[in-house]
């Protein structure tokens, strides 16, 4: 009796882990710095970003962020939905979110390297 006690307390402990994975990787996907998945802001699956679906997952990642005492810097200077909207048909399609994405870590890393030297898009010539 003492062995099935011990594989039903097992299986309860390692079930209730897996049950938890789902719920900490979300939490983690959206505490993270760096871009976040296409996935994570079409929350009705039909392959294109709304505004508010933007706003929605862009507020949850903030209060996450700030809920963990990490800092907010630059926040006021994120882009806004419009900056990912290309066309601007008010629907961010996965290429236009991640174009968008890629052009902001492009800016970011550019800002960082140019230490005032070369054409301000890295280190330049010299």
């Amino acid at each position: 009796m003492k062995t099935f006690a011990k594989k039903v307390l097992y299986i309860t402990v390692i079930g209730s882990m897996l049950g938890f994975i789902p719920l900490s990787l979300t939490a983690a996907d959206l505490s993270m710095r760096g871009p976040v998945p296409f996935s994570s802001y079409d929350t009705n699956g039909d392959g294109l970003v709304t505004k508010k679906e933007f706003n929605d997952l862009r507020e949850k990642r903030m209060k996450m962020r700030a809920e963990s005492g990490r800092p907010m810097r630059n926040a006021a200077n994120a882009p806004d939905f419009s900056f990912f909207d290309a066309n601007g048909d008010g629907k961010l399609t996965q290429k236009e979110l991640t174009d968008g994405q890629n052009a902001r870590m492009q800016d970011r890393r550019g800002n960082k390297m140019g230490g005032g030297m070369g054409n301000g898009k890295g280190m330049g010539p010299r």
